[in-house]
C-alpha cells in the first residue's frame, strides 16, 4: 500500500511539473503510433504472399510497413529523398548494398499504396464539423458580380436578379426571414451562422 501512494505521489508530482496537456500529448503519440506499427504488421502479414519473389524481402517488408505508416500518419505516401538512416552504413555502400536500399524504396511505394487500397489514406485527418466546412468552402468562393448594389458598401448586401436561394438577408434586419430555402431540394441549404 505505501508503494502505491508513493508511486501515485511521483506521478503527480511530475505531472504537475510537465503540464497535463503534454502528457496527454504523449500519451496520444504513444498510442498512435502503436496502433499504426500493428496495422502496418497486419497488412504485410496481408499482402506479403504477392511479394514472395523478391531478392531483398526483409528490406522490402521494412519500406513496406514503413510506407503504410506514413500514410497512416497523414502522408501522401511519396518516397523520402533518402533512405533512414540504418541504410547510411557502410556495409550498404556496394552494388548489392544499393540493391538493399531500392528493395527498401520500392517496399515504401507498394506499402502507401496498400495504405490507401485498404482505406487509411485518411485515416491521419481529424474531421470538422459540417457548418465549419460550409463556411470554409462558402468563404472560398467568389460572390456574383450583380449580387452587391449600393457603390461597393459592404454593410448591406442587396440581391440584384437574385434567384430565392440566393437571397442575401441583412442581418440588423430582425423582420427579414433568415434562412430562405431553394426550390430545388437536391441542393444543399447552405447555413453561415459565424457570418
Amino acid at each position: 500500500m505505501k508503494r502505491l501512494t508513493t508511486a501515485t505521489l511521483l506521478m503527480a508530482i511530475v505531472s504537475g511539473l510537465t503540464g497535463c496537456s503534454a502528457i496527454s500529448d504523449c500519451c496520444i503519440s504513444v498510442e498512435t503510433d502503436i496502433r499504426n506499427d500493428v496495422l502496418a504488421m497486419k497488412a504485410w502479414g496481408h499482402w506479403s504472399w504477392a511479394y514472395d519473389d523478391l531478392a531483398y524481402p526483409w528490406h522490402f517488408a521494412k519500406g513496406f510497413k514503413e510506407g503504410y505508416r506514413d500514410v497512416l500518419n497523414g502522408g501522401k505516401g511519396c518516397q523520402p529523398t533518402i533512405p533512414p538512416q540504418h541504410y547510411w552504413k557502410p556495409c550498404y555502400q556496394s552494388m548489392e548494398g544499393k540493391n538493399k536500399i531500392n528493395s527498401w524504396f520500392d517496399g515504401f511505394s507498394h506499402g502507401a499504396l496498400a495504405a490507401a487500397q485498404d482505406g487509411y489514406g485518411d485515416m491521419g485527418q481529424i474531421p470538422i464539423s459540417p457548418t465549419a466546412k460550409a463556411n470554409l468552402e462558402s468563404s472560398r468562393r467568389r460572390p456574383a458580380p450583380n449580387m452587391l448594389e449600393g457603390g461597393g458598401q459592404t454593410g448591406v448586401p442587396i440581391a440584384v436578379d437574385a434567384t430565392p436561394d440566393e437571397v442575401l438577408v441583412d442581418p440588423t434586419d430582425d423582420s427579414a426571414d433568415p434562412l430562405v430555402l431553394p426550390d430545388d431540394p437536391s441542393r444543399p441549404i447552405q447555413l453561415r451562422p459565424y457570418e
